[in-house]
């Protein structure tokens, strides 16, 4: 059956009243039938029930709230949650009806004639709207991003609008209510609905554990470790039933992962003898920064998180979250760089929710189908993870008491593995949640990926957003001391912190800090070694081991040259298989898989045994059947990436050195590469490409001008490129006809543009002598064309088309808009301007990519655009005028843009309306249009125009159009009765849904054509 919302008043009291029929019946007596919503609800009494001089409805209210706190201690699981909610959302309600009454009590008197007036045919449809304004549209409540305080302002702004609403709706009663309804000052109301609400509000938490959580009135204990905290924030002392067989199989299967160790390697392997600490131990809570996803939002930029306050407080965000309405209804998204602790952190939180009110499912994406449906995907996830014992039907069947908790984990890899569109993934995840909270089962959701490809998926507007940090030099300090804590008995030598903090950015992620502690473990390396890159780091990691397992394989010690020999091979073999799995789109490979490749590209394999050996980086999954199936792994993702990336490089180098080192030159013989290069965008791994750069940067000058002068050979001849016939047996993929061509000349582009050391390349420079748009733009449809969709979306977002010159990455990123930013790659202006303006309308998208003139003109078309349809609740954030645009253009942007605010600014809040005007009026113009538009707008806001006078010269605003401000605020309010009138009218049509605007035909002043 399906459950009300509990954030809704209607769906609280109903909450309220499941145990207390003969309450709930009362009270829904008392308001006419408006929480059952059985037939019309006459607004009379659904309003004025609460504010009658008998004050029955609100009696009822407040003693529910009293008596809320034994029922919620009471009871655990989903009905404790709901109930927290829904007590919650009551009181928000009574703090509004408080006010309201206050207001009502204080203005005016109604009689009982004006009150039957509300029962006739035209009051009740309009109230019928303000009736589902109140009692079904969600209320404030505290979430991840909102704690206490932040819902404190929110729910007095909440009220405050909604109490102008109300007094609108009833201003055609009695006319001293149009003057009441002027004088209701906004810091007066703010301050008696947060005092009120505070006071509820802490009453409650001094007996209601959840409320204390929102409000962050809990212990601060900085040292508690694996999100422990977490576990008490949301334990709660209530009588609990067992849990039931396959809830306590889940939860058992959770808790374990706190006693295993961080990775399950033996660093003997490795061959300095640490051990790796439980993740009980090491893990620490890290600190981040958290958002709303909004239009504007740009999740994979740096800069833009920058603009969020730092937190340190997760476990306390965290408890909020899954302790509020909002977890069941949007998935959470945790960002983190590679190595930032993002999986282990899904470890530790399944663990910790509290059994007691949680069942966790915790789902790596890189082991499931990426194409299958989520519940599919949690469905195989729970199959793997407990032999087939659990499944997700029969789980939620006992879960039924309490919150299904999801935490898909991985949707950076996800979109790699995929062959099919999967940029609305994180939609089908609020569409399963939606479909099991209409089922009677809600289910929170936390998905992970990586920053730099948040941009390629589309984030349903609202959705929490965390993005996890790096660490500070006191967690360094913590995590350092940890470790060599656990190896005091061990033969690895310690890191210092101090060592550790010398490596600058690598000892700021969890794993990279590993890896540091494993390099600097090792006796034979200088603890002196400081300012190392990341992909140096993977170097001597790679080469310290190869050397020694290569060495013990051996059984004595190798000359030099045998030695580089046997490591270059063991690390080419490695490559191999790392281009294997990025090749297939996969995060592993077969061993049946490898041998192909090896034997495709005439490399050496190992006779007998394993393939890659007992490789220290590598996990080796092993089926037995009729025979050994084997499959490999790497630890972590960024292994395979930094390989991939090391063995492109190498081989590039090859090509230039033989094509120009010769004694005479040759053309560049790129067979190898080419079958490398020429089934997946390097672009789809953004890792891939950092580590290119990185290598990039370290060879010597004239090496790197050797790069690009090969680069730009075999960009210029990709057309006329015969199919590669020395290696005919790689085929990591299906034979396409297409996809060589364009997977090769995408990976040559982006090479071209990363070897670069100015940062931007003249499309000029890779075609001299070809007709250059043409050859361009032709480039770029054979991408579209020949790479799938995941692939396309990556290279668009890899590479910016700048008046011509290419640059990575681009400098804007529009999210989810393919051909959009196809457009903007080819360089098709006319196209980016139809889709832009398209897109305005009907996707609410709007972009700023200054700080040209003609861009600012751009923008401010689409902006202006967007707003003019009726769509549009709020106007938009437009950019700032740009100085080299004319006063002419200025001038007709600025008539255009008051017309659409004569159309749409009754729809708008008061600020909505005064942020507008203060960029329109800041616009220089030849001419003023008429004042006509402003005084609708105080008709419908007064207080307007004399609050945009207020330091209208600090907020720079021309002297004409404060000049027009000052006639429009001039004029008696009573010469213009008709405005009022229509101010009114379409008011209301804003607020209670209408669009019928056929009723103001009769109203003059809409005539006035130079009004628009």
């Amino acid at each position: 059956m399906r459950r009300e919302p509990a954030i809704t008043f209607r769906g609280a009291l109903k909450i309220l009243g499941h145990h207390d029929r003969p309450w709930l019946d009362r009270l829904n007596g008392v308001l006419g039938g408006a929480v059952l919503a059985s037939g019309v609800v006459p607004p009379v009494n659904a309003l004025w029930g609460w504010v009658d001089q008998k004050n029955e409805a609100m009696s009822l209210a407040r003693g529910a709230l009293d008596a809320v706190s034994d029922r919620v201690n009471g009871s655990h699981g989903l009905e404790r949650h709901q109930l927290v909610v829904a007590a919650h959302t009551t009181m928000v309600m009574a703090a509004f009806f408080d006010v309201l009454g206050e207001q009502l009590r204080g203005a005016v008197e109604f009689t009982d004639t004006e009150k039957v007036m509300l029962t006739t045919d035209a009051w009740q449809r309009e109230g019928e709207s303000l009736v589902r304004l109140l009692y079904a549209a969600d209320v404030p409540a505290p979430s991840a991003v909102h704690g206490f305080e932040e819902n404190v302002d929110r729910v007095a702004e909440w009220a405050y609008r909604r109490l102008q609403i109300v007094f609108r709706f009833l201003s055609g009663l009695n006319e001293n209510l149009s003057v009441a309804r002027r004088q209701i000052g906004a810091k007066a109301v703010h301050g008696f609905v947060s005092a009120r609400y505070r006071s509820d509000y802490l009453t409650l938490a001094t007996t209601v554990h959840e409320f204390k959580v929102w409000s962050d009135l809990g212990e601060h204990a900085a040292t508690r470790t694996a999100l422990a905290r977490l576990e008490d924030m949301l334990t709660v002392a209530t009588p609990q039933p067992p849990a039931r067989d396959l809830r306590a199989t889940v939860h058992a299967i959770n808790r374990d992962e706190l006693d295993r160790p961080v990775i399950e390697l033996d660093t003997d392997g490795y061959g300095v003898g640490a051990v790796f600490p439980s993740v009980a131990d090491i893990f620490l809570t890290p600190r981040f920064r958290i958002a709303l996803a909004s239009s504007m939002s740009r999740p994979a930029d740096e800069n833009w998180w920058s603009n969020f306050k730092q937190g340190r407080d997760l476990d306390l965000v965290l408890a909020r979250h899954f302790s509020t309405a909002d977890s069941t209804c949007l998935p959470l998204l945790l960002l983190g760089h590679p190595g930032a602790g993002k999986s282990l952190l899904t470890k530790v939180l399944a663990a910790r929710l509290p059994e007691s009110a949680y069942t966790v499912v915790r789902v790596p994406l890189r082991r499931v189908d990426a194409d299958a449906p989520v519940a599919e995907q949690i469905q195989q996830a729970l199959s793997a993870r407990t032999n087939g014992r659990v499944g997700w039907k029969d789980l939620a069947d006992q879960s039924e008491d309490v919150i299904r908790v999801v935490l898909l984990d991985g949707l950076d890899e996800l979109l790699q593995a995929t062959t099919n569109d999967r940029g609305g993934y994180l939609k089908d995840v609020m569409e399963f949640q939606r479909t099991e909270a209409a089922l009677g089962s809600p289910v929170a959701v936390v998905v992970t990926s990586r920053t730099l490809v948040a941009d390629r998926v589309r984030i349903p507007l609202g959705t929490p957003m965390i993005k996890l940090e790096e660490f500070d030099d006191r967690q360094v300090h913590e995590w350092v001391t940890v470790w060599n804590r656990g190896n005091e008995s061990t033969s690895a030598r310690p890191m210092t912190a101090e060592t550790a903090l010398a490596q600058g950015d690598l000892a700021r992620q969890p794993l990279l800090l590993l890896m540091l502690a494993l390099y600097f473990g090792d006796p034979d390396v200088a603890p002196a070694d400081t300012d190392l890159s990341h992909s140096e780091l993977y170097d001597r990691l790679f080469d310290t081991y190869a050397r020694r397992e290569v060495t013990k394989n051996a059984g004595r010690m190798l000359r030099e040259g045998e030695l580089a020999e046997a490591v270059e091979a063991q690390l080419r073999r490695l490559s191999t298989a790392a281009l294997g799995m990025f090749n297939r789109g996969r995060q592993s490979i077969t061993e049946a898989e490898l041998s192909a490749d090896l034997s495709g590209l005439d490399e050496p394999s190992p006779a007998g045994g394993r393939l890659l050996g007992e490789f220290f980086f590598v996990h080796s999954a092993e089926a037995v059947t009729s025979s050994v199936q084997r499959s490999y792994e790497f630890l972590h993702a960024t292994f395979n990436e930094h390989l991939v990336a090391a063995r492109v490089v190498e081989e590039l180098r090859e090509v230039a050195e033989v094509s120009l080192r010769g004694r005479r030159y040759r053309d560049p013989d790129d067979e190898l590469l080419f079958t490398l290069l020429s089934h997946q965008p390097l672009a789809i791994q953004a890792p891939t490409v950092t580590f290119v750069r990185e290598r990039f940067g370290r060879l010597a000058p004239s090496e790197r001008e050797d790069v690009v002068k090969t680069l730009t050979t075999l960009i210029g001849g990709y057309r006329q490129r015969r199919p590669a016939h020395r290696y005919p047996d790689y085929r990591p993929l299906r034979t396409d006809v297409v996809r060589p061509s364009a997977a090769y000349s995408a990976n040559l582009v982006l090479l071209r543009v990363l070897v670069d050391s100015s940062g931007d390349v003249p499309l000029t420079d890779l075609w001299p002598d070809t007709e250059v748009e043409e050859a361009w733009r032709s480039t770029v449809n054979l991408w579209s064309a020949g790479l799938d969709s995941e692939g396309f979306r990556a290279v668009l977002f890899s590479l910016g088309n700048v008046h011509g010159s290419l640059r990575h990455p681009p400098p804007l990123f529009i999210s989810a808009f393919d051909q959009l930013m196809a457009a903007r790659l080819r360089g098709d202006v006319r196209t980016e301007s139809l889709l832009r303006m398209g897109h305005s309308v009907i996707d609410d998208l709007q972009y700023y990519d200054g700080p040209e003139s003609l861009s600012w003109l751009e923008s401010v078309a689409s902006f202006l655009v967007g707003m003019s349809t009726a769509v549009r609740k709020a106007p938009l954030h437009l950019p700032d005028l740009h100085e080299s645009v004319s006063v002419e253009t200025t001038t007709e942007i600025a008539h255009r843009a008051y017309q659409i605010f004569g159309a749409q600014g009754v729809r708008w809040t008061k600020g909505d309306c005064l942020e507008f005007l203060r960029w329109l009026m800041k616009l220089p113009v030849q001419k003023v249009p008429s004042s006509r538009s402003l005084e609708l707008a105080e008709s419908v806001h007064p207080g307007l125009l004399s609050d945009l006078l207020f330091r209208a010269d600090e907020e720079g605003l021309q002297q004409e159009w404060v000049d027009l401000v000052e006639v429009a605020a001039a004029m008696d309010a009573g010469d213009h009765s008709e405005w009022h009138k229509t101010g009114r009218y379409l008011r209301r049509l804003h607020d209670y849904g209408s669009r019928d605007y056929r009723g103001l035909r009769d109203y003059a002043p809409l005539h006035d054509r130079d009004d628009s």
